[in-house]
C-alpha cells in the first residue's frame, strides 16, 4: 500500500507539471487552473460552450414499393417525417450566422436550432455546400455567443484541441486530444477534401460541432469519424480557412460559385518519374490540356509536373482539386511546374465551371444513382441540381426525365446525343408516382 501510494502522489505530481507546461506553452493568462487550484479547462470552456449549439432536423423519407393493378405493376410512395440531431457553431453573434455541415441539414424540411440557455428558433438555411459538407443558417436572436475562426494554417500535429458537440442527441458534450494530422485529403468523403485529424473523440451527432484550440479559438467544424469497429481515435474536422471561403461565398450568394482550369491530371507515379527523368514522386502530371480554357491560355503543357499552388505544396490529386475549388471565379493563382526538369512559374486564372450535363438553363441531370429507389427498374436521368435564378421550367430536384421528344432516355450519355436547342421540347417526367409532360417553346 506504501508504494502505490507514492506511485499516485508521483502520478499527481506528473500531471500537475504536464498541465503546466501545457499553459505556460499556450501563454501564462490561460485559465486553466481553478481558485482551488486543480487543473481544469472548465474556466477556458465557460466562455465557449454558449457558442455550440444542437441542431434538430426534420427530414421526409419516402419509400417506393410496387404495386399490381389491372394494368400491371406500379410504383407507390409512401412517405414519413424522421427527426435527426447535430451540432452547430455560432460564428456571428451580431447576424445570427450558424455554422454546420451540409450533411446534417441535407433535405432537412424544417431546421431547429437550440442554444445552451435552453431557446429554441426556426432556422433559415442561407446556403450549403456538399462538395465541402458546410452549411451556413440564420437565427433571429439576441445575445449570442460567437467564436473567432482562428488560422488553421497555423495548426501542427501534436496541438492540443477540444471538441464540443451534441453527440448521439445527449446533449453538449466535451472531449479532448490532439490533432492527430493534418492534410487528410484521400479518404473519398468529399469532392474537397483537407481535413484535420484528431483523437478527440468525435461520436454520431457531433456533426457541425466545434473543434477548438487551447487558447478557445475555432480551428474546425467536427464532420466525420472511421467506423469505431474499423478504427478507433480517429476523427476529422474541417479546417476553418475553408469554412471561411466557404461561408463568405454563402453570404454573398446564397450558394458557391466555382469555376474550373481546365486540366486532366494523374497522379506523379514511380514509373511516371522515370518516364519524366525527375527524382520526385511528389507532384501531379498533366495529360491533358483542355483547349480554349485557362489552363490552355496559360500554356500549360501535356507532361507538365505541378508541384505547388500559390505557395503551398501539391502533393497528389486531392490537393490541386481542393486548392482550386476553394478559388473564386475570376482569381489568379501562381504554379510552379515542372517543365523538361526546369521549374517555371506559371500564373493560372480561374473560369466559370462550364457543365455539360445541363437540360435546359439552370437544370441539371445525372444517372439515376444506385441508391435511388427506382436504380434499375426504370429509364431515365434524375435531376440532379435546380438553379432557380435562371430555371424557368416546371422541373425540380428529384424528377426523373423518361422521355425527351419521344425518345426514351437511359442515361445521360444518351441525352447528350439529343439536340436541346431545338424547340418545341417535350418531356416525359416522372415526380413520385405521377407521370406529366413538359412543353417548351
Amino acid at each position: 500500500m506504501k508504494y502505490r501510494r507514492s506511485r499516485t502522489a508521483i502520478c499527481k505530481r506528473t500531471l500537475l507539471f504536464s498541465i503546466t507546461l501545457l499553459a505556460l506553452s499556450a501563454g501564462a493568462h490561460l485559465p486553466l487552473f481553478g481558485d482551488d487550484e486543480k487543473p481544469s479547462l472548465a474556466p477556458l470552456l465557460e466562455g465557449m460552450k454558449d457558442a455550440v449549439v444542437n441542431i434538430s432536423v426534420i427530414t421526409r423519407e419516402n419509400r417506393v414499393t410496387l404495386f399490381n393493378d389491372w394494368s400491371g405493376f406500379r410504383p407507390r410512395r409512401t412517405y414519413r417525417d424522421v427527426q435527426a440531431a447535430g451540432s452547430g457553431v455560432i460564428i456571428d453573434a451580431e447576424n445570427g450566422f450558424v455554422v454546420t455541415n451540409h450533411h446534417v441539414i441535407d433535405q432537412a424540411r424544417r431546421v431547429v436550432i437550440t442554444l445552451q440557455d435552453r431557446r429554441s428558433f426556426d432556422a433559415r438555411v442561407i446556403g450549403s455546400d456538399d462538395q465541402t459538407d458546410i452549411a451556413l443558417l440564420q437565427i433571429d436572436a439576441d445575445g449570442l455567443t460567437e467564436l473567432e475562426l482562428a488560422d488553421s494554417d497555423q495548426l501542427r500535429v501534436g496541438d492540443f484541441v477540444i471538441a464540443i458537440g451534441n453527440p448521439l442527441g445527449l446533449g453538449q458534450s466535451v472531449t479532448s486530444g490532439i490533432i492527430s494530422a493534418l492534410g487528410r485529403n484521400e479518404l473519398d468523403l468529399l469532392t474537397a477534401e483537407d481535413f484535420i485529424q484528431t483523437d478527440a473523440p468525435i461520436n454520431p451527432g457531433n456533426s457541425g460541432g466545434a473543434l477548438v484550440d487551447i487558447e478557445g479559438n475555432l480551428v474546425g467544424i467536427n464532420s466525420a469519424i472511421i467506423n469505431p469497429t474499423q478504427a478507433s481515435g480517429i476523427g476529422f474536422a474541417i479546417p476553418t480557412n475553408i469554412v471561411r471561403v466557404i461561408t463568405d461565398q454563402l453570404v454573398e450568394f446564397g450558394d458557391i460559385r466555382r469555376g474550373s482550369f481546365g486540366l486532366l491530371i494523374a497522379p506523379l507515379t514511380k514509373e511516371l518519374a522515370d518516364i519524366l527523368d525527375l527524382t520526385t514522386t511528389v507532384g501531379v502530371v498533366v495529360t491533358e490540356v483542355i483547349p480554349g480554357s485557362g489552363a490552355d491560355q496559360a500554356d500549360m503543357r501535356v507532361d507538365d509536373v505541378i508541384v505547388e499552388l500559390n505557395g503551398k505544396p501539391i502533393a497528389n490529386n486531392a490537393d490541386l482539386v481542393t486548392s482550386i475549388a476553394l478559388l473564386r471565379i475570376g482569381q489568379k493563382f501562381d504554379l510552379v511546374v515542372i517543365r523538361q526538369g526546369e521549374p517555371i512559374q506559371v500564373e493560372g486564372v480561374v473560369q466559370e465551371y462550364q457543365r455539360d450535363d445541363e437540360l435546359v438553363p439552370g437544370v441539371y441531370v445525372d444517372n439515376i444513382p444506385s441508391s435511388h429507389p427506382y436504380y434499375g427498374r426504370i429509364n431515365g436521368v434524375v435531376v440532379s441540381t435546380v438553379d432557380s435564378r435562371v430555371n424557368r421550367s416546371r422541373l425540380t430536384e428529384g424528377d426523373i426525365i423518361l422521355e425527351v421528344n419521344r425518345f426514351t432516355i437511359r442515361n445521360v450519355n444518351e441525352l447528350k446525343a439529343i439536340n436541346l436547342q431545338k424547340r418545341p421540347l417535350a418531356l416525359r417526367v416522372l415526380r413520385g408516382t405521377e407521370e406529366f409532360r413538359i412543353f417548351m417553346q
